[in-house]
């Protein structure tokens, strides 16, 4: 049985300083949905999930 590759989502979360950028798997997301410091999440593509988080920001930044 080959096991699946994770899924990867870019996450802007409510940090003290403002918004800020996180990577997540979708192997760490199970744990983390319950989180109340989430703004939004987005799905990536496998060419995304390659990107630095400064790259995603700029391709999806934090919604006003």
């Amino acid at each position: 049985m080959v096991a699946s590759m994770p899924e990867w989502y870019f996450i802007w979360v409510d940090g003290p300083r403002g918004p800020e950028p996180q990577k997540w798997s979708s192997d760490a997301l199970w744990g983390q949905l319950a989180r109340q410091d989430v703004i939004v999440r987005f799905p990536l593509s496998d060419r995304e999930a390659e990107l630095s988080l400064d790259q995603l920001a700029r391709l999806h930044p934090v919604p006003q």
